[in-house]
């Protein structure tokens, strides 16, 4: 399938987006057979993407990012079933060739599966006190997107967590910090500067000098136009 979207000379945000489509149609299909499993949802959800399919812009080696936001309603119990659903989604995209994050950004970990208060409590949390492990946090999950279940709780954190991180020039700053230490691969004369030794000797890392300092700034103008 992507071998013929590129071969087709298509756009490559025209082919993520088409890649990207299919993993969200997958992780669908997963939370419906996961309710069947083990029933429906005592309380609503919502399961959201982050990082390369937060954004749309996933490739043929793209791992999984996820995590479920729960109503506040959720007893001990409720989460258990969570903790369920959260495990066969995941194992069943791994399946799929969404391999495991190697960092655990999943809904499996207890960390990113929470109710809705303890998600705004990390917002708050990361925007206030802007450490080096907040700024990465929160450049993850700033690239949020609700993929299935229901989006009203996706939308009051959005909303929340935008409105604080856009009024806050230290925090803003911090992330603006943080960006600029991915660099575009330029020598002293505009040449290009090659990975000097390794497997990857005299190539190019286009993910971390390419597309990740152009998504850091993104993701700033976008705080800063709230």
């Amino acid at each position: 399938f992507l071998m013929q979207l590129v071969g087709s000379h298509l756009a490559h945000d025209v082919v993520t987006r088409k890649v990207t489509d299919v993993a969200d149609i997958v992780t669908r299909r997963l939370l419906k057979m996961a309710e069947v499993k083990f029933g429906p949802a005592p309380v609503p959800y919502c399961w959201a993407a982050c990082g390369s399919q937060g954004r749309r812009e996933q490739t043929g080696v793209s791992d999984q990012d996820n995590c479920l936001i729960i109503h506040d309603s959720a007893t001990d119990d409720d989460m258990k079933y969570f903790a369920q659903l959260a495990t066969f989604v995941c194992d069943g995209l791994n399946a799929c060739g969404y391999v495991y994050c190697p960092g655990d950004m999943m809904a499996t970990a207890d960390r990113w599966r929470q109710r809705l208060s303890v998600w705004q409590s990390y917002f708050r949390m990361w925007i206030a006190k802007p450490n080096e492990e907040a700024q990465m946090l929160a450049s993850v999950m700033f690239d949020l997107r609700p993929i299935a279940g229901d989006e009203t709780l996706f939308a009051e954190l959005q909303g929340d967590t935008l409105a604080m991180a856009a009024k806050d020039s230290i925090f803003v700053a911090h992330m603006a910090s943080n960006s600029l230490k991915h660099v575009p691969p330029l020598s002293l004369f505009r040449g290009f500067a090659t990975i000097k030794s390794g497997e990857h000797r005299n190539t190019l890392d286009m993910k971390h000098n390419g597309v990740v300092p152009i998504v850091d700034l993104g993701r700033i103008y976008a705080l800063k136009g709230q």
